[in-house]
């Protein structure tokens, strides 16, 4: 009797597997070009980066490629805070691109904000021929090793065929875990074909992580029995702003939110109380250490001064590692709060109110509030020329539009923009946990090249600026409208105020600052100085004029160094 198929087929895998025949797709690619149809397939929409002997293949491959933007940046290190600052702003994967040695090396600054911030990068950096690993060629060095630090993966891509699964790995942690990941390719290996074709992203990767019902009402009931609650909001709200207003409303609690996060809850509720730590309000940690329960929702920030040690806190973040971190938990809920959160609403609709109870609360967070509000506009109040930070602020506030997106910097002005500036919508880019110098004008960038038709501010300050402002030509050679306002006080005023209230020699925070209007125009933007309230405002009114469009404006505005509350070595 002749053998049936499965028995052909079983003896046949005595000798040999199963699929040993069988090919994967292969899509006749080129590293380069491999890489590119993989990030374009994952949403990538553009590359930041700067060209050098071992990426010009790849550049080259960019160019016919045609589906992914090259943005050509002058400095590594404002490329990676590009990279960095629209995976903050748009959840994508960022992607900067390198040469070896001191490209790679000049990225650090911006890889390491990323990090710091759980921002999804991805770096892509050239390396030396094969032939050279390991000696003493011209700009080798081990890459590995330089990114480890920051990195959740790095690999030298030792050959082609290694690339599809090196290159999903890369793109899965950075768009999972908002990690910074890193693939660096041998100069001529670009040019090599690779077998196998690119992986489409895959939804599931961002699956909601969702909390069982009986859990999320569990921790409502517990929200629920609190006398004096208070809600801590961070960005992990973002998309569910009006059912946290309808739960801050209902439970009556006072509501403070990360600096980040100021757009997510109205500035003129009469239930916020602003933010906490040195840029934060008075009236915040006052209204904390009075809370008989905080409830942080998405949010990590918790700044140990500012912060009652015995407050009893309701933790809710989709990341269970962010939970506890720095303060004790009665209670922690793991889950998406956009599922999260209209359920609490839900629930806040039936609730029993107990209304005396609830009324002297309220009653309590309301003086703290107008009393804060009322210090505000004393600070604010204060004319002449120059400026101070908190008359600058309000006048910001004033002028900027509700849907702008602002780049801030790291200095003296953004502690005064946490403590006075009412935000009416803006969103905000900030380096959160680095807090870098020279952050604001590469996120600008980003910013503008990521939301078109959106007003795009970057507000710095003098010694900051500094740091990134070649990248000024770059706003122009794109012909961004961006408006970069520049706080000059003529120092490095945090360490110049700290060190001379503790009696320091703080001569060397001085600066002796270049004319920063003409430098703006040198690079192919507009510059004006504003040393008055009048000049600034007339500044103003030109940086937002919707007809405005395709050339940067810097606007360099004189700044007293007025010293901020709680300032101390």
């Amino acid at each position: 009797m002749a053998p049936t198929l499965l028995e052909r087929t079983i003896d046949r895998l005595q000798n040999e597997p199963v699929n040993a025949d069988a090919r994967k797709p292969d899509a006749g690619l080129t590293v380069g070009r491999f890489i590119l149809e993989q990030l374009s397939a994952w949403g990538v929409e553009r590359i930041y980066g700067v060209l050098g002997d071992a990426n010009l293949f790849f550049l080259d491959d960019i160019a016919k490629h045609g589906k992914i933007q090259y943005v050509p940046f002058l400095d590594e290190n404002a490329a990676a805070l590009a990279a960095a600052a629209e995976a903050k702003l748009t959840g994508r994967v960022g992607v900067v691109l390198g040469t070896c040695g001191p490209g790679l090396t000049n990225m650090m600054n911006g890889l390491a904000d990323a990090y710091a911030d759980h921002a999804g990068v991805l770096a892509i950096t050239g390396q030396v021929d094969e032939a050279k690993i390991g000696t003493s060629a011209k700009q080798y060095l081990q890459q590995q090793l330089t990114v480890a630090p920051f990195a959740a993966f790095s690999e030298l891509l030792a050959h082609p065929d290694a690339l599809p699964e090196m290159l999903q790995r890369c793109l899965t942690l950075s768009s999972v875990r908002g990690a910074v990941t890193h693939l660096s390719v041998p100069k001529k290996m670009f040019l090599e074909p690779v077998k196998g074709a690119p992986l489409p992203y895959t939804a599931h990767l961002h699956q909601p992580l969702l909390a069982p019902a009986e859990d999320i009402e569990s921790t409502f009931r517990l929200i629920a029995e609190a006398e004096r609650p208070m809600l801590l909001l961070g960005r992990g709200v973002e998309g569910v702003e009006r059912e946290t207003l309808a739960l801050a409303e209902a439970l009556g609690a006072a509501v403070a939110t990360t600096l980040p996060a100021k757009h997510v809850f109205p500035n003129g509720h009469n239930l916020f109380v602003g933010g906490f730590g040195l840029a934060g309000s008075e009236a915040a940690s006052v209204a904390m250490a009075e809370s008989d329960l905080v409830v942080i929702c998405g949010a990590t920030w918790w700044p140990d001064e500012y912060t009652p040690p015995t407050a009893r806190v309701v933790q809710i973040d989709a990341v269970r590692e962010n939970i506890g971190i720095g303060h004790g938990i009665v209670r922690g809920l793991v889950g998406d709060l956009a599922d999260i959160m209209p359920r609490f609403a839900g629930f806040a609709k039936t609730l029993a109110r107990d209304e005396k109870r609830m009324a002297a609360w309220q009653r309590r967070v309301t003086d703290l509030r107008m009393d804060w509000m009322s210090r505000l506009e004393s600070e604010a109040a204060q004319t002449g020329a120059p400026m101070t930070p908190p008359r600058i602020m309000k006048l910001l506030a004033e002028a900027i539009p509700p849907e702008a997106i602002v780049a801030l910097d790291t200095g003296d002005h953004s502690l005064w923009w946490g403590r006075a500036f009412e935000n009416r919508g803006q969103r905000l880019l900030v380096s959160g946990t680095l807090r870098t110098l020279g952050f604001a004008l590469p996120a600008a960038i980003a910013a503008a090249l990521a939301s078109p038709g959106r007003p795009i501010v970057a507000v710095a300050g003098d010694g900051g600026v500094q740091q990134t402002l070649i990248e000024f030509k770059t706003a122009s050679k794109l012909g961004l409208p961006i408006a970069l306002i520049v706080l000059n006080n003529g120092s490095y005023a945090i360490e110049y105020n700290r060190m001379r209230l503790a009696g320091l020699d703080a001569s060397q925070a001085k600066l002796d600052n270049p004319d920063f209007a003409a430098m703006a125009t040198a690079c192919g933007g507009f510059g004006v100085r504003a040393d008055d309230e009048a000049a600034f405002r007339a500044a103003l009114a030109a940086a937002f004029d919707p007809t405005r469009v395709g050339t940067p404006l810097l606007i360099d505005v004189a700044t007293e160094p007025t010293v901020l509350p709680h300032t101390k070595l």
